[in-house]
């Protein structure tokens, strides 16, 4: 009789888990699988032909292409820069927030509020700045007498990668402060205070205690920003469109053409099939590294 009732409440909280985990099976599983099979077809909406088994084809003639070589390492170079640059200014800025400056309260909201901001919105209202001929930031630059002539900002290939990208890092930083800021407060000061006593100043302090101690959080915020950032979709694609050219042009930008511009299904299904076998090794430090926190 305890045997059954003890089975029945073990078995109850699965039962209950159970409505949620076939809608998260059928919401995002479904479509990760059908993209894989697909990755092996010749599924093209352009051409009417029977859907048959291919094998690698799709990943032989994509490692061949030259867009996607050009959008590979343009994602690379967006999510490594992206990466130190969140990092660098994240920390710099949960540092000072952490600190007794006056108005800490009012800056710690303000930092917050690209963050909020909808990637696509951010992407409208930065390429109104970077407009050539009405654009705040051309018309300020010249005011300053920084610039002569206005930039066309997203009109050139030497420009616009760097100018999408400070976009997305713009967006990026607000989280990276948000986390670490928290792990900061967690902290005892009586360790300062301990270090303090010792002799020790502000860099000593920061290197041998609030580094250590937030170092696992630390890899975790870089691991997720990096996931999202290499897959960065909206800023993109509502600013420049892989353009000019192929200066913006990155991965899911070019899977994303594939899919709905040339209808090629399973061309583009193999291409975001990489990005997926690309994603497992961030994804799995990231899960063994939570699970090492537990």
């Amino acid at each position: 009789m305890y045997f059954k009732k003890s089975m029945r409440n073990t078995a109850i909280p699965y039962l209950f888990i159970i409505p949620s985990a076939i809608l998260i099976a059928a919401i995002d599983l479904y479509p990760i699988i059908s993209g894989i099979i697909d990755s092996f077809l010749n599924i093209n909406l352009f051409i009417n032909r029977p859907i048959k088994f291919i094998g690698f084809e799709n990943f032989i003639n994509l490692f061949k292409d030259r867009l996607f070589g050009i959008a590979f390492y343009k994602s690379i170079i967006w999510t490594i820069t992206i990466l130190a640059g969140e990092m660098i200014i994240g920390f710099f800025i949960a540092w000072l927030l952490n600190r007794d400056i006056k108005g800490r309260k009012f800056f710690r909201l303000m930092v917050l509020i690209p963050w909020v901001i909808p990637n696509a919105i951010a992407g409208i209202i930065w390429k109104w700045i970077y407009a050539e001929q009405y654009g705040l930031l051309n018309y300020s630059l010249s005011k300053l007498g920084i610039i002569s002539n206005y930039k066309s900002w997203l009109g050139s290939s030497n420009i616009a990668f760097w100018a999408i990208l400070t976009v997305a890092l713009w967006k990026a930083i607000p989280f990276v402060v948000l986390v670490i800021l928290a792990a900061m407060q967690s902290i005892s000061k009586d360790q300062y205070e301990a270090a303090e006593v010792d002799g020790a100043n502000e860099i000593q302090k920061f290197f041998h205690i609030t580094l250590p101690s937030i170092k696992n959080i630390t890899i975790i915020v870089a691991i997720l920003t990096s996931i999202w950032n290499f897959n960065q979709f909206e800023i993109i694609q509502v600013t420049t469109r892989g353009g000019p050219g192929t200066a913006t042009l990155t991965m899911p930008i070019f899977s994303y053409e594939l899919f709905l511009q040339s209808f090629q299904v399973s061309y583009a299904s193999s291409a975001a099939t990489i990005m997926l076998i690309i994603m497992i090794v961030p994804m799995y430090i990231y899960i063994k590294n939570v699970m090492a926190e537990k």
